[in-house]
């Protein structure tokens, strides 16, 4: 989800560009859908955002490794019945 350097981040057809460091503390983090133009401001809840961000890329992390170990598992069991043959 996010580029690795705490900068934007794609939320479906949303890009979340976070505050910039060393911005004023009024400016806001924005999220942004460029096939339909539109911007919304995120002065309040840019943290919340982020935090949730910061969730979803560990949940998605974690899936993605124990999808990897199921696939050897799978693959070793797969060797071991013969399967592989038989298709």
């Amino acid at each position: 989800m996010r580029d690795g350097h705490g900068g934007a981040a794609k939320v479906g057809k949303w890009t979340y560009t976070p505050v910039p460091a060393g911005s004023a503390p009024e400016q806001g983090a924005t999220l942004r859908c460029e096939c339909e133009g539109l911007e919304v401001d995120l002065q309040y809840s840019s943290s919340v955002l982020e935090d949730f961000l910061d969730v979803v890329g560990r949940i998605q992390t974690e899936f993605n490794r124990r999808s990897q170990e199921a696939a050897r598992f799978r693959t070793a069991a797969d060797e071991c019945s013969g399967r592989m043959f038989r298709e």
